[in-house]
């Protein structure tokens, strides 16, 4: 038998006492300590806690939209007197502890941005407290390929892909190899195709202070259309051959997660569910999605990590490219170049941009801008004016092509002398001794002459 002390019995019940006067007294001591907080945050103005928004989409894009996020809920009023230095246009609302500021045009490369709120002011004490937010945009990039000479060429220097800082006048080589047929930079590096002496294609991916990477192809066969995209973290391209799998492909367009090799090549799918075969592609800039025009002409929206089914856009037209500075298509319909917009996949005539002046090549700046060229010149046209030159070719040499940054504020012209040779590359052969002129599109000035052929601008 066990015997208990009535000392000890008597304790429990103080003791139990005691830990519940500490339990009651903490719990009083944190109300008091909330109290007190909350009464410090209606002393004082609201702060901002965080500030979310992609600042490098916004040199490409217009659109953006910075959130600032409040630790309160914001009065209608703390949008009066915002404003941004130096001056771009924008758009502000608030809603709840945000505010939204949403840039309507591309900022400057390379700048030092500032965000200024002087009134944010709280919905419930009408307290008010100021608030900055910093940020310098990337700088103006240019990357091209540099070829060492012709395709069968038995020594002499590699082929290059070099990436041009034109803010701060630098070069810097992202890889290099024997023989490139083409490239992609997505902007932390490059995925690059290359060549053996048998004319036989690898993938590479390629970047700054990397190793570079082998990427698996689905088979024996040939590559082209190679894109990589940092926004959607994928690579893709075009594939005709006999797979792994012993598949025949034509013309197939095949996706890989440059960051998972191991999980191979797969192949995107049509609406159908059978392999999505694209006469030609693109990446939508600022997503995970791109789109493919299939051999019959209808146009297809794909999610490149697979997450979500192919979605059909019509036969609205032959793809053209991306509008500059934005996620719509532009496509040659059957009564011209009309715009596809594919937030809400509205489909816009491009009036007064085009003109039955004869040329090599034009490309759309929006729905009432394009640049035109000839071998002799460049020229903008507005649905407004008769058109501005932006660029004349020198004595001994002609314009090859014109290509225009993401943002659609330049151009890449690209220059080659009269009696330049081609470099017999079996596939993307180009001309050597290119040059690529960089003009602004709004003053015609030329803000750099770098060597080389394919930038990535050119899609």
């Amino acid at each position: 038998m066990i015997r208990t002390s009535r000392e000890g019995a008597a304790a429990r019940p103080r003791s139990s006492r005691r830990w519940a006067v500490a339990a009651i007294a903490v719990v009083v001591c944190l109300a008091a300590l909330s109290s007190a907080l909350a009464a410090g945050a209606l002393e004082r103005g609201p702060r901002i806690r965080g500030v979310d928004g992609d600042i490098a989409l916004a040199v490409e894009q217009a659109g953006v939209t910075l959130v600032f996020r409040a630790d309160q809920p914001l009065d209608p009023s703390s949008a009066e007197g915002v404003r941004v230095d130096p001056a771009a246009p924008f758009q502000v609302e608030v809603a709840g502890s945000t505010i939204r500021l949403r840039f309507t045009d591309t900022v400057d490369h390379a700048r030092d941005y500032r965000v200024s709120i002087p009134a944010l002011r709280g919905r419930a004490t009408g307290v008010t407290a100021d608030a900055a937010f910093d940020f310098t945009t990337p700088p103006l990039t240019l990357t091209t390929l540099e070829r060492g000479g012709g395709f069968d060429r038995s020594g002499g220097d590699d082929d290059r892909i070099v990436r041009h800082d034109l803010s701060s006048d630098t070069d810097e080589v992202l890889f290099s190899a024997p023989r490139i047929q083409e490239y992609s930079d997505d902007g932390a590096g490059v995925v690059a195709a290359v060549l053996d002496q048998d004319g036989r294609a690898s993938l590479t991916r390629a970047g700054p202070g990397t190793d570079p990477v082998p990427l698996p192809l689905p088979g024996q066969g040939t590559v082209g259309l190679l894109r990589a995209s940092g926004d959607a973290g994928r690579a893709g391209f075009v594939f005709t051959g006999t797979g792994d799998d012993q598949q025949q492909y034509t013309s197939t367009l095949f996706l890989i997660d440059p960051a998972d090799p191991g999980a191979g090549a797969r192949a995107a799918v049509d609406i159908g569910g059978q392999p999505l075969q694209a006469d030609l592609w693109f990446f939508i800039p600022g997503s995970a999605y791109l789109v493919a025009q299939t051999p019959v002409g209808s146009l297809v929206l794909v999610d490149a990590t697979g997450s979500a089914p192919p979605r059909p856009l019509g036969e609205v037209g032959a793809l053209r490219g991306v509008l500059p500075a934005s996620t719509s298509l532009v496509v040659q319909g059957a009564t011209g170049p009309a715009i596809l917009d594919l937030t809400n996949g509205s489909l816009a005539d491009i009036v007064g941009a085009a003109t039955e002046d004869a040329s090599t090549g034009s490309v759309f700046l929006s729905d009432s801008s394009s640049v035109r060229w000839t071998a002799t010149d460049v020229v903008r046209r507005t649905s407004a004016d008769g058109g501005t030159e932006i660029l004349r070719s020198g004595a001994g040499e002609r314009i090859e092509e014109v290509c225009v940054s993401p943002s659609g504020r330049y151009a890449a012209v690209g220059l080659v002398s009269s009696d330049a040779q081609i470099d017999q590359y079996p596939t993307r052969a180009e001309w050597l001794g290119r040059d690529s002129a960089v003009v602004d599109l709004t003053t015609g000035d030329v803000l750099a002459d770098v060597p080389g052929t394919r930038p990535n601008w050119c899609a």
